[in-house]
C-alpha cells in the first residue's frame, strides 16, 4: 500500500483517479491546485504524487520544482495531454518520475506507481548500503532458528554465499524462502550492491519479460521511453526469483540463455546487455513432476539448482514454534505499547498441536493479533482465533487414524524422530512452566 497525492484542478478526475488507487488498497488524499497541494507535502510525507500539468496557477513542472525543493527522493507522476508531451519531457529533467497522457489508462498508472514505488525500495536500500559503509562495525544479517535441520542449512548456505553459484530454495508459502535468499546475499561479496526481489507470479504474464529485461521506447503499446529491469537494476548485485515454477515456456528459455551468456536483451532492442548478477531462485512447487509434465525445462532446472536448499514446513520445525512466536510477541508489544510478562501454558499447548498451513507468516499474524488484544499483560488462549483452539483440541485429542502408512523406512523413522522432537519440547515446556 502507498501513501498517494492526487493533484488535479478538475474534481471529476481527482473522483475517477482516486476511486482507482483506492480500489487498489492505497492511501490517497486530493487536492484542487499546486498550492494545496504544497501544504500538504510539508506537512506529511507521500511516497507517491500524481498531478496534472495543465492547472490554473501553478502548474506541473512549478508543482515538481517545489516538491522535490522540499522531499528531492518523492516521486512524482504527471498527467498531460499530448500537445504537453514536451513539456513534461522538461519536468522529468528537473527531477519528475513518469509522466502519463490523457485520458490515463488505469493499468499505465497502476504500474507507473509500482515502477515508482520500486525506485523507492531502491533509494531506501542504498541509504542503509551507505549508512552501512561508514558504520564502524556492519550488523551481520541473520536468520534466526532454533532448529538444527534449518542451522545445518544457514551453515551451508554461508560458505555458498562467498560464490557466484546460482542457488535454489525449495518450500511451502511462509517457511523464510526469501528471508533465506537475504541471508545468502547479506553474506556474499555483493552484499554492497542492490539485493532485487521479484515474485514471478504476481506479476501479469504479458508484462513480466518488459520487467525482467526491460523495454525500449516503442517496442509495444504504451511503451512511451526506455525502462531498465530488474537484471539491469540488480547488475553487480543479487536477483532472488520467487515462484519461479510459474514461468512461463519462452521466458523460461530466455532466464537460461541469461544464465548462459551473461546476457539479455530489452524487449523492442535485439542489442545485448551484459550483466553480472547472481541469482536465488525460489519456488513452492515440485519442479521435477513440472518437469514431467512439460511445464518446466529440465535444462533449466539443473542450471539453478547448483545449490538446492528446502525449508521445512514449521510443523515440522517444533522447536522454531515457541522460539518464534515468543519473539514476535515481544516485538509487537513493543510497537503496540504493551507489556507482556507471561505467555500462558494453555497457548503454548494450542501453538504445539496446531499444523501451521500458513508456516510463520501466519505465526507472526496470530502474535499480533494476540498481542494488540492482550489486556493484562497474558498472552491467553481466548485471545487465539478459533482455529488454532478448534484445530489445536482436536489434534490433541485424536491421533492421525486416516494417515497412509508410509512404507519407506528412511522417512518413517524421520516422521517418528519428529514427533518424538515434538513430544519432547512440549512436556519440557511444560516442566518449565510449573
Amino acid at each position: 500500500m502507498a501513501k498517494i497525492l492526487i493533484v488535479d484542478d478538475d474534481n471529476v478526475t481527482l473522483s475517477i483517479l482516486k476511486q482507482v488507487l483506492y480500489k487498489a488498497n492505497h492511501d490517497v488524499t486530493t487536492a484542487i491546485d499546486g498550492e494545496e497541494a504544497i501544504q500538504y507535502v510539508k506537512n506529511d510525507v507521500y511516497d507517491i504524487i500524481v498531478t496534472d500539468f495543465n492547472m490554473p496557477g501553478m502548474n506541473g513542472i512549478e508543482l515538481t520544482k517545489e516538491i522535490l525543493k522540499i522531499n528531492p527522493q518523492s516521486v512524482i507522476i504527471l498527467i498531460t495531454a499530448y500537445i504537453s508531451v514536451k513539456a513534461a519531457l522538461e519536468s522529468i529533467k528537473l527531477g519528475a518520475f513518469d509522466y502519463l497522457t490523457k485520458p490515463v489508462d488505469k493499468e499505465e498508472l497502476l504500474l507507473s506507481i509500482e515502477r515508482g514505488l520500486e525506485r523507492l525500495k531502491l533509494l531506501e536500500e542504498n541509504s542503509q548500503l551507505k549508512k552501512a559503509k561508514t558504520s564502524p562495525e556492519r550488523v551481520e544479517f541473520k536468520f534466526e532458528t532454533k532448529s538444527d535441520e534449518v542451522k545445518k542449512i544457514l551453515a551451508e548456505a554461508a560458505e555458498v554465499a562467498q560464490s557466484d553459484s546460482t542457488v535454489l530454495i525449495t518450500g511451502s508459502n511462509g517457511t523464510g524462502k526469501e528471508v533465506l535468499a537475504e541471508f545468502i546475499h547479506k553474506n556474499s561479496k555483493r552484499n554492497k550492491n542492490t539485493f532485487v526481489v521479484v515474485n514471478c507470479a504476481a506479476i501479469p504474464e504479458q508484462l513480466l519479460e518488459s520487467e525482467l529485461f526491460g523495454h525500449s521506447k516503442g517496442s509495444f503499446t504504451g511503451a512511451i521511453k526506455d525502462h531498465k529491469g530488474y537484471f539491469e537494476i540488480a547488475n553487480n548485485g543479487s536477483i532472488f526469483l520467487d515462484e519461479i515454477g510459474d514461468l512461463d515456456t519462452p521466458l523460461q528459455v530466455k532466464l537460461l540463455r541469461v544464465l548462459q551468456t551473461k546476457q539479455f536483451a530489452r524487449v523492442g532492442d535485439p542489442k545485448p546487455i551484459s550483466t553480472n548478477v547472481r541469482i536465488i531462485a525460489a519456488t513452492n512447487r515440485n519442479l521435477k513432476e513440472l518437469i514431467k509434465d512439460g511445464k518446466f525445462r529440465e535444462d533449466l532446472y539443473y542450471r539453478i539448482n547448483v545449490f538446492e536448499y528446502h525449508l521445512p514446513d514449521l510443523k515440522d520445525r517444533p522447536s522454531d514454534i515457541i522460539f518464534y512466536f515468543e519473539k514476535f510477541i515481544k516485538e509487537y508489544s513493543k510497537e503496540n505499547g504493551k507489556k507482556i510478562k507471561e505467555i500462558s501454558k494453555e497457548v503454548k499447548d494450542l501453538l504445539f498441536q496446531y499444523p501451521w498451513p500458513g508456516n510463520i507468516r501466519e505465526l507472526k499474524n496470530i502474535a499480533e493479533r494476540a498481542s494488540v488484544l492482550c489486556k493484562n499483560g497474558i498472552i491467553s488462549g481466548d485471545l487465539l482465533p478459533d482455529r488454532i483452539k478448534i484445530d489445536g483440541e482436536i489434534a490433541a485429542k485424536e491421533p492421525e487414524l486416516n494417515e497412509e502408512i508410509n512404507t519407506d523406512y528412511e522417512a518413517s523413522k524421520n516422521e517418528l524422530l519428529k514427533e518424538f522432537e515434538r513430544d519432547f519440547i512440549k512436556k519440557h515446556l511444560k516442566k518449565r512452566v510449573k
